[in-house]
Formats: structure tokens, C-alpha cells, sequence
């Protein structure tokens, strides 16, 4: 069986009997859920076709429940919904830890690439429709912007599920305004229901996905920055500065055509780690000098 709610869903979503229930009792929570996705009741795929002819196309996600038959996902007709789907692994209170190993070994899923188990107290709270929106608003925004799907605390590190199912393992003393913190305050947080930040009442404190991939990775940070078109034209911009300034002609950066350099200047082209290269040695600069004095003009 099922449910559908406009012709090109953004997300497909295939769960077991008690977990479509709870999807169907989430959208009509959550009317951004209700317009993005679609779900599919595992073991009535068969009369579906139309879907598993296209499950290459689609962004999929499967909801399981560690108490619920594992050999669902196992048959041939699954495969290619399971190999090509990310899993949201739901627990409850009663669920005991054997319960989602013996799940992992069953269907031969253990990356947190691929799965992200979340543990609820009610499949019909709110924080499930929240959940499941945010997946939403993950797959269908860019991973600059960044929308986060879900986080937790683990040992001394932040757990933070992002844009295209990334996890990053965010060290708390990586971020300066957790570092420190007693565990009572780091672990009461709110997540806003469209992802866009993590909320510390305690500290007063909004983080965003860019603050924590900043803590991870600033070079990695800056990549994704660029494939934004607001930040490719004050970058282009910038670049175009500094040519003039040092009285460069377009045509005098080696390694660069006139139309490549007007296009990273106008921000329709990304400034690449080639481009930033060459301009850099046409100014008589390395490459981190040369983006030191970009920011400094950016700001």
C-alpha cells in the first residue's frame, strides 16, 4: 500500500507495517512531510511497479523498528531498495541492544553512512514528524546552506547527521562555546524542526551545520561555500580587486583563459584549487597568502 501525496515526491520512504503508521500519523503533523514525501508499506511492493522501476531515480529512505521481522528486508525483491536506501533504525524503551545488533546482522547494515538509529519513547510524537521533515529539508537543500536531520551527545563528541545523511563527529572542545560545559548542559539541546540549527537554551547558543563543519573541516567549509552563487560573485568580485589592483589583465594570468577569468569574476564559475593557483602565482603569492588577502577585501 501507498500513500502519496503529490506526483514527483522529493523523498520515498519505505517502512514496515507499524512504521508506515506512524509516517501517515506524522504527515498529517507536518504538512511539509505530507507535501515532500510518499511511503511504501514493505511487502506490498509487489503491486508497486512503477516504483521499483525507478528506485535508481529516487531518493530513498527505509523506516525499520528493531523489534519488527528483519527478514523483510532480506528478499530478492528488496535489494534494490535496500542496497540504494539510507535506514532510519527506530527504537523504544523496551527495545533491548541485542534486539538491533541481531537487526544489523540480518540485513547486513552497520555503516553510519547508510544507517542512523534514533531512539523515541512514542512512534506518534512529535519529535518523529519533526524527524522525518528534516530529512526532507536535507535532501533537498544544498550542503552549503546545510539542514541538520538529527544530534546527540556520544563520549566528548557532538554526533551531527547533515545534508546527503553525512554524520560529523564534532569534538565539544573544537567549539568554543560548548568547550567546558558540564554534560547536564551539553546534552540538553533542542533541534529546530527544520534543521537549521541546534538550540542550547542554557548557553542561549544557535549552531548551524556550517558552525560544526567549520569545527571539522574550515578548509572543506570554504569548498562548499563557493558552490553557493552569492558567495561566488563577492569572491569573483573580490578576485577581480585584487587583479586591478595589482594591474593585472585578464589575459596575463597563465594557466587561465580572458573567459574563464570573467566568468570566476562575475560568480558564474566557482573559484577552483587551480584558479585560486594560478591567480595566486600571477600576483607573486602562494595560494594561501593570496585567499588570506581575498577574505580581508570579503569582509
Amino acid at each position: 500500500m501507498t500513500t502519496k501525496t503529490r506526483e514527483h515526491s522529493l523523498v520515498e520512504f519505505f517502512a514496515t507495517s507499524r512504521l508506515a503508521h506512524a509516517y501517515r500519523s506524522a504527515a498529517r503533523q507536518n504538512k511539509r512531510l505530507a507535501h515532500c514525501a510518499a511511503v511504501h508499506e514493505l511487502g506490498h511492493l509487489t503491486s508497486h511497479s512503477d516504483v521499483m522501476g525507478r528506485v535508481h531515480e529516487l531518493q530513498m529512505v527505509v523506516l525499520s523498528h528493531a523489534d519488527d521481522d528483519h527478514l523483510l528486508l532480506t528478499g530478492s525483491e528488496m535489494e534494490p531498495v535496500v542496497s540504494g536506501a539510507f535506514h532510519l533504525l527506530f527504537t523504544e524503551p523496551a527495545t533491548h541492544p541485542d534486539q538491533i545488533a541481531q537487526w544489523m546482522r540480518t540485513t547486513k547494515i552497520r555503516s553510519e553512512n547508510r544507517l542512523h538509529v534514533v531512539r523515541v519513547d512514542d512512534l506518534e510524537a512529535p519529535q518523529v514528524s519533526q524527524l522525518l521533515g528534516r530529512v526532507c529539508f536535507a535532501l533537498e537543500r544544498d550542503g552549503t546552506r546545510g539542514s541538520i536531520i538529527d544530534a546527540y551527545l556520544a563520549g566528548d563528541s557532538l554526533l551531527v547527521r547533515g545534508p546527503k545523511h553525512r554524520m560529523l563527529h564534532v569534538p565539544v572542545s573544537s567549539v568554543r562555546a560548548l568547550s567546558g560545559q558540564p554534560r547536564s548542559v551539553l546534552r540538553n539541546f533542542v533541534i529546530d524542526p527544520d534543521g537549521s540549527f541546534v538550540h542550547w537554551p542554557d548557553l542561549d547558543i544557535h549552531l548551524g551545520w556550517n558552525q560544526f563543519l567549520q569545527a571539522v573541516n574550515p578548509d572543506e567549509l570554504r569548498k562548499a561555500q563557493q558552490r553557493t552563487e552569492g558567495y561566488n560573485k563577492r569572491y569573483g568580485a573580490a578576485i577581480r580587486k585584487l587583479r586591478e589592483e595589482a594591474g593585472l589583465p585578464q589575459s596575463r594570468i597563465d594557466g587561465l583563459t580572458e573567459r574563464q577569468i570573467r566568468r570566476i569574476e562575475q560568480g558564474e564559475s566557482r573559484a577552483t584549487a587551480g584558479a585560486i593557483s594560478a591567480l595566486a602565482k600571477a600576483h607573486g603569492l602562494d595560494a594561501n597568502a593570496y585567499m588570506e588577502r581575498l577574505a580581508k577585501v570579503m569582509v
